[in-house]
Protein backbone atom coordinates (compact mmCIF):
# COMPACT_ATOMS: atom_id res chain seq x y z
CA UNK A 1 0.00 0.00 0.00
CA UNK A 2 1.89 3.02 -1.28
CA UNK A 3 0.86 6.62 -1.09
CA UNK A 4 1.76 9.18 -3.72
CA UNK A 5 4.59 10.39 -1.46
CA UNK A 6 6.12 6.91 -1.42
CA UNK A 7 6.09 6.12 -5.14
CA UNK A 8 9.69 7.28 -5.69
CA UNK A 9 11.20 4.24 -4.02
CA UNK A 10 10.08 0.79 -3.05
CA UNK A 11 13.00 0.38 -0.63
CA UNK A 12 12.44 3.61 1.33
CA UNK A 13 9.03 4.55 2.68
CA UNK A 14 7.95 7.71 4.45
CA UNK A 15 5.69 7.21 7.47
CA UNK A 16 4.56 9.61 10.16
CA UNK A 17 4.76 9.33 13.93
CA UNK A 18 1.96 11.49 15.30
CA UNK A 19 2.08 12.50 18.95
CA UNK A 20 -1.63 13.06 19.56
CA UNK A 21 -2.36 16.70 20.33
CA UNK A 22 1.29 17.76 19.95
CA UNK A 23 2.47 17.28 16.37
CA UNK A 24 3.89 14.92 13.77
CA UNK A 25 7.40 13.68 12.96
CA UNK A 26 8.46 12.17 9.63
CA UNK A 27 10.03 8.71 9.66
CA UNK A 28 11.91 7.02 6.81
CA UNK A 29 11.68 3.22 6.82
CA UNK A 30 14.42 1.41 4.87
CA UNK A 31 13.25 -2.06 3.79
CA UNK A 32 16.69 -3.68 3.37
CA UNK A 33 17.51 -3.09 7.05
CA UNK A 34 14.93 -5.66 8.25
CA UNK A 35 12.61 -6.61 5.36
CA UNK A 36 10.46 -9.20 7.17
CA UNK A 37 9.99 -6.99 10.23
CA UNK A 38 9.11 -3.97 8.12
CA UNK A 39 6.64 -5.96 6.02
CA UNK A 40 4.79 -7.09 9.18
CA UNK A 41 4.74 -3.57 10.60
CA UNK A 42 3.42 -2.06 7.34
CA UNK A 43 0.59 -4.61 7.20
CA UNK A 44 -0.41 -3.70 10.76
CA UNK A 45 -0.53 0.09 10.27
CA UNK A 46 -1.71 2.23 11.90
CA UNK A 47 -0.01 1.27 15.19
CA UNK A 48 -1.14 3.24 18.24
CA UNK A 49 -0.08 3.07 21.89
CA UNK A 50 1.05 5.07 24.88
CA UNK A 51 4.64 6.27 25.08
CA UNK A 52 7.14 4.60 27.37
CA UNK A 53 10.66 5.87 28.04
CA UNK A 54 13.82 3.90 28.74
CA UNK A 55 16.04 6.18 30.78
CA UNK A 56 17.21 9.02 28.55
CA UNK A 57 18.08 6.66 25.67
CA UNK A 58 14.84 6.01 23.83
CA UNK A 59 11.07 6.34 23.65
CA UNK A 60 8.94 3.41 22.55
CA UNK A 61 5.43 2.15 21.96
CA UNK A 62 4.30 -1.45 22.25
CA UNK A 63 2.99 -2.88 18.97
CA UNK A 64 1.53 -6.24 19.98
CA UNK A 65 3.34 -7.78 16.97
CA UNK A 66 5.44 -10.82 17.75
CA UNK A 67 8.32 -10.66 15.26
CA UNK A 68 11.61 -12.53 15.57
CA UNK A 69 15.19 -11.31 15.38
CA UNK A 70 16.37 -10.00 12.01
CA UNK A 71 19.70 -8.33 11.13
CA UNK A 72 19.99 -7.11 14.71
CA UNK A 73 22.31 -4.37 15.96
CA UNK A 74 23.26 -3.13 19.41
CA UNK A 75 24.62 0.34 18.54
CA UNK A 76 22.19 3.09 17.57
CA UNK A 77 22.43 6.80 16.84
CA UNK A 78 20.11 9.62 17.85
CA UNK A 79 17.07 9.46 15.53
CA UNK A 80 17.37 5.76 14.67
CA UNK A 81 14.16 3.70 14.66
CA UNK A 82 14.27 0.01 15.64
CA UNK A 83 12.04 -2.90 16.68
CA UNK A 84 12.72 -4.47 20.09
CA UNK A 85 11.84 -8.17 19.87
CA UNK A 86 11.84 -8.76 23.64
CA UNK A 87 8.71 -6.65 24.20
CA UNK A 88 7.36 -6.16 20.64
CA UNK A 89 8.07 -2.43 20.66
CA UNK A 90 8.83 0.27 18.13
CA UNK A 91 11.74 2.32 19.51
CA UNK A 92 13.06 5.78 18.64
CA UNK A 93 16.52 6.59 19.97
CA UNK A 94 16.86 10.08 21.43
CA UNK A 95 20.54 9.64 22.25
CA UNK A 96 23.45 7.68 20.70
CA UNK A 97 23.26 4.44 22.68
CA UNK A 98 24.31 0.86 23.12
CA UNK A 99 21.18 -1.22 23.66
CA UNK A 100 19.95 -4.79 23.67
CA UNK A 101 19.88 -6.32 20.19
CA UNK A 102 17.11 -4.83 18.01
CA UNK A 103 15.95 -5.02 14.40
CA UNK A 104 16.88 -1.71 12.67
CA UNK A 105 14.05 -0.06 10.73
CA UNK A 106 15.04 3.45 9.67
CA UNK A 107 15.47 7.01 10.89
CA UNK A 108 13.47 10.04 12.00
CA UNK A 109 13.75 12.71 9.26
CA UNK A 110 11.99 15.64 10.95
CA UNK A 111 10.93 16.91 14.36
CA UNK A 112 12.97 14.52 16.50
CA UNK A 113 12.67 17.16 19.23
CA UNK A 114 8.91 16.44 19.34
CA UNK A 115 9.61 12.80 20.21
CA UNK A 116 12.32 13.79 22.71
CA UNK A 117 9.76 15.96 24.52
CA UNK A 118 7.13 13.20 24.83
CA UNK A 119 6.10 12.13 28.28
CA UNK A 120 5.06 8.73 29.54
CA UNK A 121 1.37 8.42 28.76
CA UNK A 122 1.38 10.51 25.56
CA UNK A 123 -0.12 8.60 22.63
CA UNK A 124 1.85 7.99 19.41
CA UNK A 125 0.41 6.69 16.14
CA UNK A 126 2.66 5.27 13.42
CA UNK A 127 0.84 5.59 10.10
CA UNK A 128 1.03 6.38 6.40
CA UNK A 129 1.35 10.17 5.85
CA UNK A 130 -2.13 10.73 4.42
CA UNK A 131 -4.10 8.62 6.94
Amino acid sequence: MKTSQNIGSVSRLTLTLEVIGKGTAECEIVRHLSPLTISRILKALPLRDRVHRLEDKLVYIETGLMIGAEKQRTQFKRGDVAYMTSNASLCVFIRDSAASAMNPLGIIRSKLDLLEATRTGDVIVLKYPDN
